[in-house]
């Protein structure tokens, strides 16, 4: 839904479908409790259905947000604005995490059933789809968003920027793909190969996702030194590091670590990347770039969850992480080659300028 989002924002306006993707996400929501009323012929799909509806809807929202916020903001608050934006979206993922967990005890409790009966669970994921309702009524009542004028070229019917997108599209792709080696895997490492209960593994995960809550705040620092390019490319080579513990040391508390670092460098990277790309376009193709950008997220972290598997079955999780840190490192050298072009683009731009015609 990556193209097809960012294309609907360019065309229809970028408030309105967020709207919508709000609302087609919360349909989606409600719909999922609805499972066990429908036919048995439907019963099997509809969670499907479901989770179609509400990656749709949050694709639609999602992709049209980073251009949203990008008009709103001048050159200089820009990082710290979707840096903030991720600071927002750890805390609210944290604490629907943690009250999440506690409502169906609670509601099995009030209903006086056991924890197996799906009421306590339908009751839990309607409270959830409410509160996406409601949280597109700011969005509804805010009005025209209107755009900072910033040096930033404003050009209208600029061309295509197909550079900077296929760019960004390969280096997102192959980032994402090792990436994934730690995100989708290392939860099962944990569990089949050194044997940590459930609790642990749930312990570490909330201590790496509160510290992930803080870290974006680290980006605008950063960025105002090197640019965000630069600091997108060295989060990058800091996952692969972060891999290293996994494909070297078999214990618990190497893994620990690795996840703690791979969290907050994850955490840092997002709105780096996200103001990188939108200083490379024009405003009126920012939507269907970020598009592509959303696309080459999706396409590279499942190109490896499906591949890793098999992966894991021929040679072990090790190899798995071996190939993460070697994916990663390459993706850094990518946005390294991206960053170097960059620079002499510019510099070719300062020395046109500053020459004279002949007279």
């Amino acid at each position: 839904m990556g193209l097809p989002s960012g294309a609907l924002g360019a065309r229809f306006g970028q408030r309105r479908i967020m709207i919508v993707g709000g609302l087609v996400s919360t349909l989606g929501m409600a719909a999922l409790p609805l499972t066990e009323f429908m036919p048995a012929f439907l019963r099997p799909i509809w969670p499907f259905v479901s989770q179609v509806s509400v990656t749709a809807g949050w694709s639609m929202y999602s992709v049209n947000m980073v251009p949203t916020l990008t008009a709103m903001t001048d050159d200089q608050n820009r990082t710290s604005t979707l840096s903030l934006n991720a600071v927002l979206q750890g805390a609210g993922s944290f604490l629907g995490t943690f009250v999440g967990g506690l409502l169906p005890g609670m509601f099995a409790q009030l209903l006086h059933v056991g924890p197996d009966a799906p009421a306590p669970y339908r009751y839990a994921l309607w409270i959830g789809a409410t509160i996406s309702g409601l949280s597109i009524l700011p969005l509804i009542f805010s009005g025209p968003i209107g755009t900072v004028a910033t040096t930033a070229r404003q050009e209208r019917h600029s061309p295509f920027p197909l550079w900077p997108i296929v760019t960004t599209f390969v280096y997102v792709y192959v980032r994402h793909a090792g990436w994934a080696t730690g995100r989708a895997f290392w939860n099962p490492y944990m569990d089949t190969e050194l044997h940590l209960s459930t609790a642990w593994i749930g312990g570490i995960n909330s201590i790496g996702q509160a510290l992930a809550i803080l870290a974006p705040l680290l980006t605008p620092r950063l960025a105002a030194r090197r640019g965000n390019g630069w600091v997108a490319m060295m989060a990058t080579l800091g996952i692969a590091v972060s891999l290293v513990p996994l494909a070297l040391i078999p214990h618990w508390t190497a893994a620990a670590v690795s996840r703690l670092l791979f969290v907050i460098l994850s955490a840092v990277w997002l709105p780096a990347l996200q103001s990188f790309q939108m200083e490379r376009i024009d405003p009126e193709w920012r939507s269907i770039g970020y598009g592509a950008l959303a696309m080459a997220m999706g396409s590279g972290f499942g190109s490896t969850s499906i591949v890793g598997g098999y992966i894991v079955a021929a040679a072990g999780y090790r190899t798995l992480f071996g190939l993460g840190i070697f994916v990663s490192t390459v993706a850094a050298g990518i946005m390294w080659g991206i960053l170097r072009q960059a620079a002499r683009a510019s510099a070719s731009d300062a020395a046109a300028a500053t020459q004279t015609p002949n007279s």
